[in-house]
């Protein structure tokens, strides 16, 4: 996919995160630095007295500031959250996308103050019936997009249909795939396997404008089959918090039995990279498709790699305009709404 020649202008929520604002200011210093982005495409929202000391500290003082003197908390209400703080960093940042100051939105706050914020300023992109979270997962082959994570639990097939075919178009943009392969995850490989949900869904993709490719079981997320792999968002959320917890576990037995027997420099270096392929913070974070402006969702405990990387993925999503993608390929697939 070709990059369009638009603007770029990323709204940030300063104080989304465990460690924000330091972290966040951090993130747009390393993003700089990379060139990820330019400092005319950087706009932080939160509160302007504390953040203009922190980018002034960092010789960064000409990065634009917008205040905002309300901060969303992480484990706060999200409906009460968006409802009550309409001066919160989120709030403030998603109406200046909407009023088109921005043309995209990065934060590493409350997951679903994020979503229903989203859904409630921004809105859907037309047609879109639900808006889902994607997460980039390391396989053998590179990253694979799974599709939904936690923004919808009660799907139906429609639902499933327009996650895959908007994970398609995010994967070939921002990830580079040019002809992405679609799987439904499900209990088995055989026709007839899985609840009704699956095997409707199933129909359904067979028929749409994408390169289906089936079913796939649990164990072949890692290897990598497919580039997408489409679920519901309570299964999703399951598998990432499950593949995270692994990914700990491990890292922190390779780091015990190297503490009792640490081995030769090469190895010690080859293990790192492997791991560095393990690590959430090179993938830029979970974009929010199907609302009307790219939305990159962090984690809460995002370090400034996390959100540097995450700046990447919304400034790529802007450039490879995948929202207009996402339409075109809905419109040539009959676009199922429920």
């Amino acid at each position: 996919m070709i990059e369009t020649d638009v603007s770029v202008k990323i709204a940030i929520d300063a104080m989304g995160g465990d460690s924000a604002p330091g972290c966040v200011v951090d993130g747009a210093a390393l993003a700089l630095e990379r060139g990820f982005v330019r400092p005319e495409q950087l706009l932080l929202v939160g509160r302007e007295g504390e953040l203009k000391e922190r980018l002034a500290a960092r010789d960064l003082s000409q990065l634009e500031v917008l205040g905002a003197t309300e901060v969303v908390e992480m484990d706060e209400s999200p409906a009460s959250a968006i409802r009550t703080k309409k001066d919160s960093s989120m709030t403030v940042a998603m109406k200046a996308v909407k009023a088109g100051h921005a043309n995209a939105f990065v934060s590493a706050g409350n997951t679903g103050a994020v979503v229903a914020a989203a859904s409630l300023v921004l809105g859907r992109l037309p047609g879109i019936a639900r808006p889902g979270i994607a997460v980039p997962m390391p396989t053998r082959r590179g990253p694979c997009v799974v599709i939904d994570v936690g923004a919808n639990i009660y799907c139906k097939p429609e639902h499933l249909v327009q996650y895959a075919i908007m994970a398609v178009e995010y994967t070939r943009g921002t990830l580079g795939v040019s002809a992405p392969t679609v799987g439904l995850l499900n209990i088995g490989e055989e026709e007839g396997k899985g609840n009704p949900l699956i095997t409707e869904t199933h129909a359904l993709l067979q028929n749409s404008p994408i390169d289906y490719k089936g079913f796939i079981e649990g164990q072949d997320l890692m290897s990598g089959v497919v580039d997408v792999v489409v679920c519901e968002g309570f299964v999703g959320n399951v598998i990432l918090k499950v593949s995270e917890g692994l990914a700990s576990f491990v890292r922190q037995m390779v780091h015990e039995a190297f503490a009792e027997h640490p081995p030769r420099d090469e190895v010690a270096q080859s293990l790192g990279k492997s791991f560095q392929r393990l690590d959430y913070a090179n993938y830029g974070g979970a974009p929010l498709l199907g609302v009307s402006a790219p939305v990159m969702i962090g984690h809460g405990r995002s370090d400034a790699r996390a959100i540097a990387h995450m700046l990447k993925a919304a400034a790529s999503a802007v450039k490879h305009d995948v929202n207009q993608h996402i339409l075109e390929r809905l419109e040539a697939s009959g676009n199922p709404v429920p």
